[in-house]
């Protein structure tokens, strides 16, 4: 064999091996049937009764290689070495039978001699062809000392078959190894494009970033797992949810300006949807988009650690400059208020221990946010969580029957931080007490349908918030209050996009809501 090239595997010999079976089953009963067709026979008119008795063997031997085609092919590769030898040797039979080399019978050999050039490894083919050389020169002297021929000896015609047996055999054991190698490439090549198909699967599967690739009919081709978490009726073959196909209707439209976020919902985050078309590398082939899908809320988490080390470092240099001067303000109040004794004075430097102490919270605040340590992300319990928060409440003094805690016992654990939740869910409870008047404080959680996101409410029945106020109300130092420092609503929502959560305010009547709507239980944080 070629060096290099591997043999073929009995699975890809097989059908050569499969086609040589049928095509000497047919042949030997071709023959067979030609000697009984007519009278006299149209072969074996030399010797009839040979040439009956070998075809009836051809026939037999050609059956039971049918028969014993399993155990005699498959798993050996030298057993195709004796259908190749008794199709030679019944052949020259049937061909003296039938006159000699001379007889028209004498081509099959070179049939035989093609097969064996393909079916047999090595050298076996060039085998065959010296077998099937040595077999017509024996038998044209053989014929010619029965026949008393003058000169028995002269072989010319068996030499210059014998030169075409060799010629067929090397030029169909040239193609045959080129074959092979073609099909060695083909081979390597699809093993390595299957292995490359399966990375990108892997790789496309594993993204954080949702992937969804749709037709010119907007019929999903592809999705993977990130996307289904955005939108889980985004299944293969199903049409383009219609948020997305507003979207991109609006990309066609202007392909060259930047989009707007895809808005998000209770179900959903906020989507950074980026949209371009897919090369598929046929020529009047269907047309495809992908469409890459980005949370928001993890851009902003990024976003927030710039934010956070910016605010570090302005931090360090307010509560140098800033509580130094306070502290001493504050003391010389103190000390000014023990010499006075009108009470209006009295209530001036009520006045500037107020604003003192106001600031003085406002720079605790800020401290506190930008010292906060990176959050260490776990799977909470939510009935645990709460029971915190009411053990809390009780500690705090307040009425333990102004709040009412009402959760489902079948909620996911949620991905958070313990510390960060309990900071998020005070704050809240804190609010609400503060600005939600006598009424009672409801905290509920639950579940979307959909996205299957776990989410927490927690609602007062007081005034609500102002529709002057619903655009800044998550806005540093913005508040409504005198005594607040405008930072427990940005704080809140810092923390919740911090654990890629998200903090809404959804309207009541009466009161105001709000509500955390939680990362996916599965989703792991990077």
């Amino acid at each position: 064999m070629i060096e290099g090239v591997r043999p073929l595997p009995d699975t890809q010999l097989w059908t050569p091996i499969r086609v040589y079976t049928g095509y000497r089953v047919l042949l030997a009963l071709l023959l067979l049937a030609l000697y009984l067709a007519g009278e006299p026979p149209l072969v074996g008119q030399h010797n009839p009764t040979l040439f009956l008795y070998s075809a009836g063997a051809y026939v037999a031997l050609t059956l039971l290689s049918v028969v014993m085609k399993a155990p005699l092919y498959r798993g050996r590769r030298l057993t195709p070495v004796i259908p190749v030898i008794s199709d030679v040797v019944m052949l020259t039979l049937m061909i003296h039978a039938s006159g000699g080399i001379e007889s028209s019978l004498t081509v099959l050999l070179l049939v035989t001699v093609a097969a064996a050039s393909i079916i047999l490894p090595g050298r076996l083919g060039l085998m065959t062809a010296a077998l099937a050389t040595f077999a017509v020169m024996f038998e044209q002297v053989y014929f010619a000392l029965y026949t008393s021929a003058s000169n028995p000896f002269q072989v010319t015609e068996a030499g210059t078959l014998g030169l075409a047996f060799f010629a067929v055999a090397l030029i169909t054991h040239q193609v045959a190894q080129r074959l092979a190698r073609s099909e060695q490439l083909a081979r390597t090549q699809h093993d390595a494009i299957r292995r490359l198909q399966s990375l990108n699967q892997q790789v496309v599967e594993r993204m954080r970033t949702g992937i969804l690739v749709f037709s010119d009919t907007q019929h999903i081709e592809l999705c993977n797992r990130s996307a289904l978490e955005f939108f889980p009726d985004a299944r293969q073959g199903q049409l383009l949810p219609a948020a997305l196909a507003a979207h991109f209707r609006e990309w066609e439209a202007t392909p060259d300006q930047p989009q707007a976020p895809l808005p998000g919902n209770r179900e959903r985050p906020d989507l950074d949807a980026r949209f371009a078309p897919l090369d598929s590398g046929v020529e009047d082939g269907p047309v495809y988009n992908i469409v890459f899908l980005e949370d928001r809320a993890r851009l902003m988490q990024e976003v927030q650690q710039l934010k956070l080390a910016s605010l570090g470092r302005m931090s360090a240099t307010i509560a140098h400059e800033i509580r130094n001067p306070l502290s001493a303000i504050n003391h010389a109040a103190q000390l000014l208020e023990e010499g006075i004794q009108q009470e209006e004075d009295r209530k001036l430097l009520g006045i500037i221990q107020k604003h003192v102490s106001r600031v003085n919270s406002i720079i605790t605040d800020i401290l506190g946010l930008s010292r906060r340590q990176s959050s260490q992300v776990a799977r909470l319990d939510l009935s645990e969580v709460l029971a915190g928060c009411l053990n809390r409440w009780r500690e705090s003094g307040h009425d333990p029957a102004l709040l009412r805690i009402d959760i489902p016992t079948d909620l996911p654990r949620v991905r958070f931080d313990a510390r960060q939740l309990d900071q998020v869910l005070d704050n809240l409870l804190t609010n609400a007490q503060r600005h939600g008047g006598p009424g009672p404080i409801e905290v509920s959680a639950g579940r979307h349908g959909q996205s299957g996101l776990p989410w927490v409410r927690v609602r007062d029945h007081g005034p609500g918030v102002s529709e002057d106020a619903l655009d800044k109300l998550f806005e540093p130092f913005f508040t409504t209050s005198r005594d607040g420092t405008g930072l427990g609503l940005f704080l809140c929502r810092e923390l919740c996009e911090n654990n890629q959560a998200r903090l809404d305010h959804e309207p009541a009547e009466p009161g105001a809501s709000f509500v955390i709507t939680f990362a996916h239980p599965d989703r792991v944080f990077q």
